[in-house]
């Protein structure tokens, strides 16, 4: 017997009637829907099984269901981090892009950020929609960038960037709500336990449209088999990031994710 595919619905409100009847829309027209109610403090060990569950490459869509006022700040950066690690994972493993469909109550959508922005709004036939969803694959944007994120009991929130092309002459990388705390350089995927950093910097204040960044970096060059990390002190709002600036003032990418 063929397997089902595979579906992550959240609600973010507490509602065990609606968990069910989404769950009994959602599985009888064929899929395997496990269900979850969202932590509205989600540390880094709640993002750590978050992540799991998102980066498993079996999984075929992922159904978020709420209020208008339950998408607040801290929920999108949240999703917006699973978001990432999620497709950096797929990335990785040569899947398409997760399908993410957002189910809002009330006739009040969510504005989303830049991780989000690929969503579907459904409204009306979640079912039929999220089973439609699960048969239509999307590719994965090509980016001049790596990005991860790794949330891990008792290390904390990680983001990982580096190159995915031409080497990085140094990294940096910066957050608005919240600070990186430590940092280090090291193999791709694998937050490095010792390094040496060549010039680091921390506590440099940047200024971009969308406001003031706190930002980390190092000298040390990347190439496609490193990566520079750092740990945030809390969910950040958004993200700079890219090689470190010199005279040739390299592009900097910057991420909204709330």
């Amino acid at each position: 017997m063929a397997k089902l595919p595979s579906v992550l619905l959240t609600l973010l409100e507490r509602d065990e009637a609606l968990a069910r009847q989404l769950g009994n829309e959602i599985s009888r027209l064929g899929a395997d829907c496990q269900g979850h109610f969202w932590n509205d403090r989600p540390d880094a060990q709640v993002l750590s099984q978050l992540f799991k569950e998102l980066c498993k490459p079996d999984l075929g869509a992922w159904v978020v269901a709420g209020g208008a006022a339950s998408f607040t700040k801290e929920t999108l950066s949240a999703m917006s981090l699973a978001m990432l690690a999620a497709r950096h994972s797929r990335a990785q493993l040569g899947l398409s892009d997760l399908p993410l469909l957002i189910s809002p109550s009330g006739s009040e959508a969510p504005s989303l950020p830049t991780p989000l922005e690929g969503a579907q709004i459904v409204v009306r036939g979640l079912g039929a929609k999220t089973v439609a969803a699960l048969h239509t694959a999307r590719a994965l944007p090509e980016l001049p960038y790596r990005l991860n994120v790794m949330a891990l009991h008792g290390l904390g929130l990680w983001v990982e960037v580096g190159p995915s092309g031409e080497p990085w002459e140094g990294a940096l990388l910066g957050t608005r709500g919240c600070s990186p705390d430590t940092h280090g350089v090291g193999q791709a995927g694998i937050i490095p336990q010792r390094c040496t950093l060549r010039y680091p910097v921390s506590g440099m204040k940047l200024n971009a449209e969308s406001g003031e960044f706190t930002a980390w970096g190092t000298g040390n060059k990347l190439t496609v088999a490193e990566s520079y990390f750092a740990r945030l002190d809390g969910l950040p709002e958004a993200l700079i990031f890219g090689p470190f600036p010199g005279e040739d003032d390299p592009e900097l990418y910057v991420l909204d994710l709330c």
